[in-house]
Formats: structure tokens, sequence, C-alpha cells
């Protein structure tokens, strides 16, 4: 999550603090979508940006949370794009490579495939061969480990698994995390064996190891926070690091997302997990590993807002004896490591990025040339110590576009896009993508994962709607943005929600808007109802209508009197009520199956009884509903895609206390739509999911993959506009076809 900026008003920084249905009929034997023909035009998607993003005016990239540099050649440098080995955000990039120190990237991904052919571009690690760079390892989250013997130009599986997350090299072997167990390897990562397997209660998930002419050592964290070291010949539990086992935030685990071990002193060890508030607390060991005592866990001082998101990031210096450096929200700090608890501040480095994922230390002189990950790019500075002087970093990824799009809107023309981002302001294209700059203005800027619109005939007026300023309107066609009244001011979404505007189709000035925000550390949450405004947002009101925890809303294209409403009431009590006379009488959809998470739905532009909808079940099965009386009931017609999040499972307990649904935990079933810009009776449908975009001919009964082409297959918004299809994706920003597909 990034920063709110320091113009916010109170309310946004309050959240920057926090962080029973009837059965289905059954589901085909094999997954509908293996069936499916294709239109005439075989689908062909190209990304139009955003490209050369910035965040606070720097050039940024998006996600890099993994890198490697050539030993012999410092302008030859690798990235991707991953989970990485903790609670990150997730990304669908894959891997990059340039040859110019940062100038131009390249994709590589030939061979990086999974067994039916599609790129497998959530990337967590990557390693090259400190003497020979032609020879790189790729961890992957869903399709283990891969290799490269030519500078990355093709790669091949070697050990496929459900997921690696990190690599290290000790006593002339390689060694990976895997869901498998500790992996090792004695040919430079050729072949693969386990060497320590994973039991049904942890998995490892990070590595530190350090061989020196005075000592060495190897350990290995687990995702139930155990550390394991390694004696030379086996591993050997040595201790469990304490557990804040609720922190208010989802997600939040005893899992080791990453260690350190002090090149000076091998005995001295720092661990992070991910049971902070936000991500990650510190942990220190004086003696190997085997007992572990808490560092303070917020430096405030050095943070925005004096919130902080914990320690992101942890690395040893390769110059200064026991100095360590500890990546912050937005800052790098380093302080002399002695595993005390409350280690004085030596000094702090600001940063152009923000949200630091992993930091790496080479020896450049008489100081260490730091790099950062994060989610806005690869950043460099070439004294990590020297902050008196306020060296100048440089991400050099800039040039990358690997932005993580989420929800967006065009003009009827085409021209105008605007796009809400993760970690990034919204950004916007005025001339169809050529150039996109950011979506700011003195007072507000659109944060991240936030919703927008533009008023159907009328492209000057748009809305956007997200969880730190609420609801928001431009008169000037997307350019700039303001709260329009006080009665807005209460009004925020939670970027769970799945469709939470939406206009009558006869009069667009009558706009439902469905209000419910994520519960803030200190902060009352918003109003959970539906709303209406018919005034630009300067008066709103709260209609009284009996839906659970609404989040989503669908408008007949023809019938502004239907209208489709998702609700999500206690603890995975989704639910759909339908309404055909304006909300004065409402009723409880059938045959809709009990989910995590808010449906998303959309009524046909041809036949207003003719309504899909979609979620994902408990085996992670994201499927089709279909409903022939305009909502009232419904069936199951379609299985599209399995598509599990392999890490970051849902806190029951935690989703029970707040009564909704618990931060950022996202369904992987995004949005279903039918083509809007379509007359034809058998409108063509997309359904989005963090596995894969899939279309539909036959009004939801089959279903055809579409991605298959591109790097990143994890999506999340879509648009129809004059029959093109426009699609938000997590790696590779708005992706559009590059025909029409239906008219």
């Amino acid at each position: 999550m990034r920063h709110l900026r320091p113009f916010l008003p109170a309310v946004a920084l309050a959240l920057c603090a926090c962080r029973g249905g009837l059965p289905s009929t059954a589901v085909p034997a094999a997954p509908a979508f293996e069936r499916a023909a294709l239109p005439a035009a075989t689908v062909q998607l190209t990304p139009i940006g955003p490209f050369h993003m910035t965040s606070g005016f720097v050039p940024n990239s998006g996600k890099v949370n993994a890198y490697a540099v050539d030993p012999k050649n410092p302008d030859v440098i690798y990235t991707a794009s991953g989970r990485g080995t903790g609670l990150e955000t997730y990304s669908s990039a894959g891997i990059y490579r340039t040859t110019d120190g940062g100038k131009s990237w390249r994709p590589i991904v030939s061979g990086l495939t999974d067994t039916s052919g599609i790129t497998s571009s959530v990337v967590n690690a990557l390693w090259i061969d400190p003497s020979n760079g032609r020879i790189l390892l790729a961890a992957t989250e869903y399709d283990g480990i891969f290799r490269s013997s030519d500078a990355g130009a093709s790669w091949h599986n070697v050990y496929r698994t459900t997921q690696a997350t990190q690599f290290a090299s000790y006593s002339n072997a390689l060694y990976a995390t895997s869901a498998a167990g500790i992996l090792v390897s004695q040919d430079g990562g050729g072949t693969w064996n386990v060497s320590q397997r994973a039991s049904a209660a942890a998995y490892p998930t990070a590595f530190a190891a350090i061989e020196t002419s005075s000592g060495g050592a190897f350990v290995a964290g687990f995702s139930d926070g155990t550390v394991d070291g390694f004696s030379g010949t086996a591993w050997q539990p040595l201790a469990k690091l304490p557990f804040d086992p609720h922190t208010g935030t989802d997600g939040s685990s005893p899992a080791v997302h990453q260690i350190a071990i002090d090149p000076a002193q091998p005995s001295l060890i720092y661990a992070s997990t991910n049971d902070g508030r936000w991500d990650q607390n510190l942990y220190a060991s004086r003696n190997g590993g085997r007992t572990w005592r808490k560092v303070v866990p917020y430096f405030r001082k050095y943070t925005y807002y004096n919130l902080g998101l914990g320690t992101q990031a942890i690395a040893f210096s390769q110059v200064h004896p026991h100095l360590l450096y500890v990546g912050l929200d937005g800052i790098l700090i380093n302080f002399v490591a002695d595993g005390s608890p409350k280690p004085p501040i030596a000094g702090a480095t600001s940063l152009s990025v923000i949200d630091i994922r992993d930091v790496w230390t080479l020896p450049n002189g008489k100081d260490d040339r730091c790099w950062i990950a994060s989610d806005q790019g690869l950043d460099t500075v070439a004294a990590c110590t020297n902050a008196s002087r306020s060296p100048k970093d440089d991400v050099v990824s800039s040039t990358l576009a690997t932005g993580l799009a989420r929800r967006f809107a065009i003009s009827p023309d085409g021209r105008t896009v605007v796009v809400s981002l993760q970690d990034f302001d919204s950004h916007g294209t005025f001339n169809a993508g050529a150039s996109w700059t950011e979506e700011a203005s003195r007072t507000f800027s659109l944060y991240e994962d936030g919703f927008n619109e533009i008023q159907p005939g009328n492209a000057r007026t748009c809305y956007a709607f997200d969880e730190a300023s609420g609801f928001l309107v431009s008169s000037d066609g997307c350019h700039t943005y303001a709260s329009p009244s006080k009665a807005a001011a209460g009004l925020f979404p939670s970027r769970l929600m799945t469709t939470p505007m939406a206009f009558d189709p006869k009069n667009p000035n009558l706009l439902y808007v469905v209000s419910g925000s994520i519960v803030g550390a200190g902060f009352a949450p918003a109003p959970r109802a539906v709303f209406t405004t018919t005034d630009g947002g300067k008066t709103f009101h709260k209609m009284p209508w009996p839906v659970p925890e609404p989040g989503m809303i669908a408008v007949d294209p023809h019938d502004g009197s239907h209208i489709l409403a998702g609700g999500l009431a206690n603890q995975r009590s989704s639910s759909m009520s339908v309404t055909f006379d304006g909300g004065k009488t409402w009723k409880r959809s059938a045959g809709v199956p009990v989910t995590a998470f808010w449906y998303s739905a959309t009524i046909s532009p041809a036949n207003g009884k003719l309504v899909l909808a979609t979620s994902i079940d408990s085996a992670n099965n994201v499927f089709v509903l279909r409903s022939t009386d305009g909502g009232a009931s419904f069936k199951k017609v379609a299985t599209v895609a399995n598509a599990p999040l392999v890490r970051g499972p849902v806190d029951a307990d935690l989703r029970e206390r707040l009564g909704e649904p618990p931060a950022f935990v996202y369904s992987p079933a995004r949005q279903i739509l039918f083509n809007t810009s379509t007359a034809s009776k058998t409108p063509y449908a997309v359904v989005t999911t963090l596995r894969g975009a899939f279309l539909s001919t036959d009004l939801g009964s089959t279903w055809k993959r579409i991605d298959g082409a591109l790097i990143s297959h994890s999506f999340w918004g879509i648009r129809w506009n004059a029959g093109y299809l426009y699609l938000a994706s997590d790696g590779q920003g708005i992706v559009k076809s590059t025909q029409p597909l239906q008219k």
C-alpha cells in the first residue's frame, strides 16, 4: 500500500493507519472454457498504458520485487515481479532485462511457461551465477523453478512445483525455498532434490547464508515462524519467533519474510515477519537463531504520518561492520546492529519509491551501493549511508511499464481513459494512450484501488470514488477533481467491492453510489448503504433497500427500474437481490451460492431478463450463474477457471470481528461484463480472474481463454467501447483488443 499525500483530508490518514444461500446446480464435468470456440477473428490484446508512470512526479515503473545484475557488466540488470516471500502486492509482470543500465528494457519470457504454454509471470526471486552471468534462475509462484543458460533469452523448467520464493548459495551448493520444502542443487540449478521436506503445517519462505573466513551460517525461515539452521549435513530446528496474532491487518501471520546475517559476526541474525501493523515486525538473535527478541517495530520518526508500514526489508552492509539497513515506508534507515531491542538510528536516506520489498547491498568504495525493489520500481543509491549529503537515488526501471491496473473508465471516443492503480495515484490519457499523466489536483489525488466513471452522454463529467478522498467529481473531462459538497464527505467505498457505481439509462444524472469503507484504526466506518444523487453529488439520498453490506450494483441498460444489488453480511454470507420497480419492493435472488466475496453481475443490453453473475467457491473455482428472469433466480452454468491464491488466506476471526470483508483480501473472481456496445441479441461476455481472462459468445454457457499471448494473466476491470475490449491487468496496465470483437 502506498502512502497518502500530506494534503489529503484527515479522514484519509485514519484509513492509512488500518489496513445463507440455496444449493447450486451441477457444474459441467469438464471446464467449459476448454470446449468453446473463439469469434471468427482470434482475440489479440495489446497494452496501451499507463507508460512512464509517476508517483509524486518522480518517474516510476510499477512493482519490482526481484533483481539480479551481471557480475561482470553492471549495465546488464534483470528484474521480476511476483509476490516475493511475504504479504505483498500480487503482480504478474514476468521478467525484464536491460543491457544499458535501465535506459531500455525488454521482456525475457521465452520458455517461462506452465504446462499449457501460458507465461508463468508471477516471479518471486532471481539468482545469477556469480562466475557466469549467462546462467540465471527464476523462482515462480505457481510453476516452481526455471533456469536460463543464455542470459534469459530462453528458459526451461527444472523443478515444477507449486511455489518457490527464494535462492541461496552455501558451501558449493544452491538452495531454494519451495512448497515442497528446502531444495538443493549440486549442478548450478540444473537439477534439484529435497533437502528438507515441508510439513503440512509449515513450508520454507526465506533464506540467509554467509560464508566468511571467520565463520559462516545458513538459516531458513518458515511459514509458521520457525527458524532452522544448517549444520553442513542436516537442518536442525533453532527456535520460533514471537508472534503477535492479531494486529488489525488481515493476512498477518508468523511467516518469516526476510533474514539477514551479519557478515562480521554470523551469530548475529535479524528476521522480519508478516505479523506487524501492516506487514513486518523485526526480531534479533545474538546466538545464531536459538533465541529471539523483538526490535522496536515502528521507527515512527522516519515514516509517513508517524504510522509506517513496519520493517519492509533488511540487509547488512558489505562495507561498514555490523551496520544493518532497514527499509521502511519510503525511507532507508541504518543502525549498528547489536541485537538490542531499541537501537539508536544512525542515518536515513529518503527514496523516490515507497513500498519497499527487498534491499541488496554491494560494496562501492567506502560505502555500500543499495538496490531497492519496491512497488514503484527498482531504485538504487550509490552511497547508502551518506544521508547528510542527500544522495540522489535513481529509479533505474522507470522506463518499464509494469503497472497494476484495477478499475477504469473510457470516453465514447476512446481518447480519454482514467485508470486506478495499485500503489500509485490514478493515471489518465487524453490521446488514446499516446501519453499518460498522474491524475491529481491541488487538493485531491485519485488514490489507489479506486473506481472511475464517465457520465453517459457527457464526457466532461467524470466521477472518482476511493478510500482516501471518497466521492469526487471532475467537470473538465477528467483533468481535475473536487469534492462536490459536504453531503459527499462521508461516503467511501471498499476496494473489495466489484461495481459500486451505476447510472440510470434514461437519466444519466441519476447515479447510484454504494458506500461502506474498510474499517480503519480509530475511524468510524462510512454508512453501509446505497445512495443516489441527481445533481452531480451536491445532494445524496440514502436508499432504504434491504441489501446487507452492499458492494455491487447493476442497472438494466434499458429499464432503470430493474436493478440488481449484491450484498455481503456477516461471515461469508453473500447474496443478490433484485427489484423491478425502482426499489419499492425487493426479492432475494434464488439459487445464489454463499461465497466469501461480493458477486459481480451484468445485465444483457439486449434482453433485461438475461443476467450473468460470477464469484468463487471454496475450492477456488470461478463460476458463472445465469438468470433468465431478470435476476429473480439463478442457475450455475459454467466453471470458468480454477484460480487459487496460493498464499494469503482469509483471516476468518478478523473478518468476524470487523463484520465485513477483511482489508486487502481480493476475490480471485474480479468482474463479469456483457458487451455494452452491441445491438446483437447474443452479446459477448467477458470474465476477469486472478488466473486469466475468458470470453463467452453463447450467453455464458462456454468460455474461452483470451489472454494467452500476454505476459500478465491477472485481470480486474472490463470495458467495451465500439466493439473493442479493454481489460485492466496486474503487470501490463490497460490492454486492448487489436480489433473489434463484436459490433
